[in-house]
């Protein structure tokens, strides 16, 4: 019960610092509006020609609404501010908190991400529905399915991020993997769909995690169907496990490498 007070208060600290900065979620909403407004122009001069790998351009701007909302819009500071932490060294504060600094990490974290996706998850139907209309064959009997595929593809890219900041404990300057798993996310799923992919490379990208963060929640929300949701739901599942696994796996060597000096 403790325990369930301590990180609650995180989370709730967390929650009112977001929404004490308003002009912050203003100017990320109209760089958002920026970014589906160049993609729409984008996509609406491919799709003259009609469907494009089964997707209409009614359900490709839909699309990329929501996989901005997920990568672009609900991303958190996490990665950064574990590399401030370690180089700084005010990761020797931290990790004699009484609270493990995973699950710290992920409740401070929590309330910023509630406030986006709420903020921006309204904001981005406004501006699909502007933009193309009503999705057709939407049903709101989906919206559960939907609404915890997009919490799974959240919560698998906070703990890949997570991991990605602890190897800071071991190089001091990873930059470099966390802008290859940027790519990674850019290109399999985020932009263009699976769909869109040569067939071979679709096989390697249904194999790995990086699709599962947007590009299924997005593809059950604008092309739902019983059968894609019993195939991709289980795995976004079981890589939601093998990324937390991954981060406590990470920090427990992390921790290791921890070097004291002062006096």
């Amino acid at each position: 019960m403790k325990s369930i007070v301590k990180y609650s208060g995180i989370a709730r600290q967390s929650l009112l610092n977001a929404i004490q900065y308003p002009a912050n979620i203003i100017s990320r909403l109209l760089m958002y509006s920026l970014f589906i407004s160049v993609f729409f122009c984008l996509w609406g001069a491919i799709y003259q020609g009609g469907e494009v790998h089964g997707y209409s351009l009614v359900q490709m701007i839909w699309y990329l609404c929501f996989t901005e909302l997920i990568v672009f819009c609900c991303r958190t500071t996490v990665y950064t501010q574990m590399n401030d932490d370690v180089k700084s060294g005010a990761i020797a504060y931290l990790l004699v908190r009484p609270c493990h600094y995973i699950i710290f990490q992920f409740f401070q974290s929590l309330g910023e991400l509630c406030v986006n996706l709420v903020a921006f998850g309204s904001y981005a139907i406004v501006l699909a529905l502007t933009y193309v209309g009503v999705l057709e064959g939407f049903s709101f009997y989906n919206m559960p399915y939907i609404l915890i595929s997009f919490i799974l593809g959240i919560t698998l890219n906070f703990f890949m991020l997570i991991s990605l900041g602890l190897t800071a404990f071991i190089w001091e300057e990873n930059t470099g993997f966390y802008f290859v798993y940027q790519k990674l996310i850019f290109m399999l799923g985020m932009f263009i769909p699976l769909e869109f992919l040569p067939v071979w490379l679709q096989s390697i990208a249904r194999m790995l995690p990086f699709s599962y963060v947007a590009w299924a929640p997005a593809r059950l929300a604008v092309a739902y169907s019983s059968e894609f949701r019993d195939q991709v739901l289980p795995l976004q599942f079981l890589w939601v496990f093998a990324s937390v696994w991954l981060a406590v796996f990470c920090y427990s060597r992390a921790v290791l490498h921890i070097q004291g000096q002062g006096g």
